[in-house]
């Protein structure tokens, strides 16, 4: 996926569950809402394949991975840990580091790893183009 594809299925994604956790009735605030809606299972993780591969190959050199947001590091490093798991489950595997993250970064992700302040801002950028196409 192309990268404003993967910002538009992200936010699609987390309006979603927003909305599921409204109906459930999972929160009380919006302060709330966001900590709950980070939390969740992702239908993905939401990063390039490529972007994935070079930031692994970074942690791989020991370089510091910098000017990436504490989720986005942690996001990374969770990966670097499944593409481990991948070689270690598949030694014999002539795949590329991309083509590995190609088939792990579509798989479901255990949250959606961004900060609760990116969950809100999202879900308000939602919420008004919402409003916006009920008013027309």
């Amino acid at each position: 996926m192309r990268d404003t594809e993967l910002i538009r299925a992200k936010e699609e994604a987390i309006y979603a569950v927003y909305k599921r956790g409204l109906e459930e009735g999972r929160f009380r605030s919006f302060r709330e809402a966001g900590a709950w809606v980070c939390r969740q299972p992702a239908p993905r993780y939401f990063i390039d394949s490529r972007t994935a591969s070079l930031l692994i190959g970074k942690i791989h050199s020991q370089q510091f991975l910098m000017g990436l947001h504490p989720s986005s590091r942690r996001l990374v490093i969770h990966l670097e840990g499944k593409y481990r798991k991948y070689l270690h489950d598949h030694p014999k595997s002539t795949l590329s580091r991309e083509r590995v993250m190609e088939l792990l970064v579509d798989e479901p992700a255990p949250e959606f790893f961004i900060s609760p302040e990116g969950a809100r801002r999202i879900i308000r950028k939602a919420v008004k183009r919402v409003r916006e196409k009920w008013e027309q």
